[in-house]
C-alpha cells in the first residue's frame, strides 16, 4: 500500500459518522472535478450549487461540518466566499465572451445573523458595470428567506492567462 492509501485506512477505521461523510463529500468533489462537473476544486469541495437568472447568479451551499465555526454554524469566512463566488461567477459569466475575466480587487461583508440553517443562498447583481471596473451586491439568505449577510464587491476587468480555464 503506498503512504495514501495507508493513511485512508487509518483514519476511515477512527473515524466516527461526521469524519466519514467529510471524507466522503471530499472525495466526491474530487470527481467531480475528473469528471469536469465543477470550475474548481472549492466549488467542488463545498458542493455549490450555481443558476443563472436575468441578471443574477444564485448559489445555494448546502452546510455541512466542513462549513462550521467553534459554535457549529457556518463560519463568516465561508459565507464571505459563497458571496464572492456569487459576484466573481456573474462579472466572469458575462466576460468569459470577449475573452476576459475579473478578479476581486475589493469586498466588504456585513453580518447580519447567525445561521444553523441547512443551507444558504447567494444572490449576486450588479451595481455598477464600467469597462475596467465592476461593482457589485450579494445577499446572503437561508431558504426561509431571512438574511444572513450583505456583500458588496469590487472586480478589475483582466485578460486572463492562455493556461486558465
Amino acid at each position: 500500500m503506498n503512504k495514501l492509501q495507508t493513511l485512508m485506512q487509518e483514519v476511515t477505521e477512527n473515524a466516527n459518522q461526521v469524519e466519514l461523510d467529510l471524507i466522503n463529500n471530499f472525495l466526491k468533489g474530487i470527481q467531480k472535478m475528473q469528471q469536469k462537473e465543477a470550475p474548481n476544486y472549492l466549488n467542488a469541495t463545498f458542493d455549490f450549487d450555481t443558476k443563472y437568472e436575468d441578471d443574477c447568479c444564485i448559489i445555494t451551499l448546502p452546510i455541512t461540518p466542513l462549513s462550521y465555526n467553534n459554535f457549529d454554524m457556518p463560519h463568516g469566512g465561508i459565507i464571505a466566499t459563497l458571496a464572492d463566488n456569487a459576484m466573481g461567477f456573474l462579472v466572469n459569466k458575462d466576460l468569459h465572451s470577449e475573452g476576459k475575466g475579473a478578479v476581486t480587487t475589493n469586498m466588504t461583508v456585513h453580518y447580519l445573523r447567525a445561521s444553523t440553517a441547512k443551507s444558504l443562498i447567494a444572490t449576486a447583481t450588479y451595481l455598477h458595470k464600467g469597462r475596467q471596473t465592476l461593482v457589485l451586491t450579494c445577499t446572503v439568505t437561508q431558504p426561509d428567506g431571512k438574511k444572513v449577510a450583505h456583500a458588496t464587491g469590487s472586480f478589475f476587468v483582466i485578460t486572463p492567462p492562455s493556461s486558465s480555464k
